[in-house]
């Protein structure tokens, strides 16, 4: 049950939060993850080794492609939207002015590696 996810930052403080379903993300595999965005939280421009399959949840998540971090060219995915962000693609992503949750599902390693912004 969501009560019950173990976050990773379980005081809430965070900007970015993450609870772990299944697997290890940090590791090859497959797992599982349900990440939550505070309000005016965003990812910097960024990319993984392997493809992530993403399902909102909760909000709308705002997700944007490319170098330059640029929130006005971010497009707005509701609740229910499935994506896939493909890997080694440079994205960002997250949330404008509402609490924004997310399922990842995807092969680990799902390493972020930050691009250089433009």
């Amino acid at each position: 049950m969501p009560e019950q996810y173990n976050w990773r930052d379980p005081t809430n403080a965070a900007p970015l939060n993450q609870a772990i379903i299944h697997g290890d993300p940090s590791k090859p595999g497959f797992y599982v993850v349900v990440n939550r965005y505070k309000p005016g939280a965003y990812s910097r421009p960024h990319f993984h080794p392997n493809d992530g399959f993403v399902t909102v949840l909760k909000g709308t998540l705002w997700v944007g492609t490319g170098a330059k971090f640029d929130t006005n060219n971010m497009v707005a995915m509701p609740t229910g939207t499935s994506m896939q962000h493909f890997g080694k693609q440079i994205h960002y992503q997250g949330a404008k002015d509402e609490e924004v949750m997310i399922l990842v599902v995807g092969q680990g390693p799902a390493t972020a590696t930050p691009a250089e912004e433009k």
